[in-house]
């Protein structure tokens, strides 16, 4: 299949969700959207222009954010296990974050409640390398204990904070777009934006990356630089998707390997198409969040904790033999 098709068709069934996102919900609409389209002085209108829509366009954004920077990770970390919350990036974006909040130099939803949780990731990034450089299986095994140590704190945080609030602030833990708005979308959506366009920037190189530092060096790559780039990048990309959201396991490690499967490793069309195939699972994950026990909803993180655990059990049994052998 030609790979236009494949943008195609994954664009076409984004928009197609997009749509049944703003058309279904706990409150059924007695209008077609399509109907409702410059009216504002209806229950429906309410409800699906100033709830349903920032909420679908948040879950564009924010899973277009994590697939991308799962495959950045993948990418730059050279490990096919690389997944964000698992080697801590998820983590320090939520200590970040809660450390901002418990602080009160940053309000949730504000601008340096994003800054808060990229510095976090960024430097959850820079830990977890130096403490693991070689990229085999213990590389994982550090990543997943660091990222415990990160929650571990940012649950003292949160029990011993007397800031007002901030004990509601659980839903981190298994994300969820319930607290989402248009003002926070409008917020993130500059961070991600720059995150994206540098991941692109990077995407020639980590073609190249992916032959091994020494040979990336010897075809003229600077590596310090380009590595750091790569972790600015993720952490645009994974902080203000955190700090509107929480954790939303497993996206980054399964939407890049169901890319790689149809498209191959080249990353010009990995991160691209791991952006819209991000968007379309998180906005599959949100309406069976909101659909599934109605008039309960469900965190988005166990719904994809439920699709990726089952690859990584996989992954780690395929994989194990190769990560020892090194």
């Amino acid at each position: 299949m030609k790979r236009s098709l494949i943008y195609i068709a994954l664009l076409a069934l984004a928009l197609g969700l997009f749509l049944l996102s703003l058309q279904n919900g706990i409150l059924h609409l007695h209008s077609s959207i399509f109907s409702l389209i410059g009216k504002s002085n209806s229950v429906d209108a309410t409800t699906v222009w100033d709830v349903r829509f920032p909420r679908a366009l948040g879950a564009v954004v924010i899973g277009a954010a994590l697939g991308i920077a799962g495959a950045l990770a993948q990418g730059i970390f050279r490990n096919p296990l690389a997944e964000p919350s698992l080697i801590g990036l998820t983590s320090g974006a939520t200590f970040g974050t809660i450390l901002g909040i418990a602080s009160g130099l940053a309000g949730y939803g504000s601008a340096w409640n994003c800054v808060a949780a990229t510095l976090g990731t960024g430097a959850a990034a820079v830990i977890t390398q130096f403490l693991a450089p070689n990229k085999n299986f213990s590389f994982l095994l550090t990543g997943i204990a660091f990222s415990s140590i990160l929650t571990s704190i940012s649950g003292m945080v949160i029990s011993i904070s007397g800031k007002p609030g901030i004990q509601s602030l659980s839903f981190w833990n298994f994300g969820s777009l319930s607290l989402i708005n248009f003002s926070t979308v409008l917020i993130i959506a500059p961070f991600i934006t720059l995150g994206t366009i540098l991941a692109f920037v990077l995407s020639r190189g980590l073609n190249v990356w992916s032959l091994g530092e020494n040979s990336a060096f010897y075809l003229g790559l600077n590596i310090r630089r380009f590595r750091l780039l790569a972790i600015i990048a993720i952490a645009l990309l994974i902080g203000p998707a955190v700090s509107a959201v929480g954790s939303i396991a497993f996206l980054g490690l399964l939407v890049p390997h169901l890319v790689r499967l149809v498209v191959g490793p080249d990353h010009r069309h990995l991160l691209a198409l791991s952006g819209i195939l991000g968007a379309l699972v998180l906005l599959i994950a949100d309406l069976l969040a909101r659909a599934a026990f109605q008039p309960h909803e469900l965190p988005l993180g166990l719904l994809t904790s439920i699709l990726g655990a089952p690859i990584l059990i996989i992954l780690l049994r395929t994989r194990r033999a190769q990560w020892v052998s090194e």
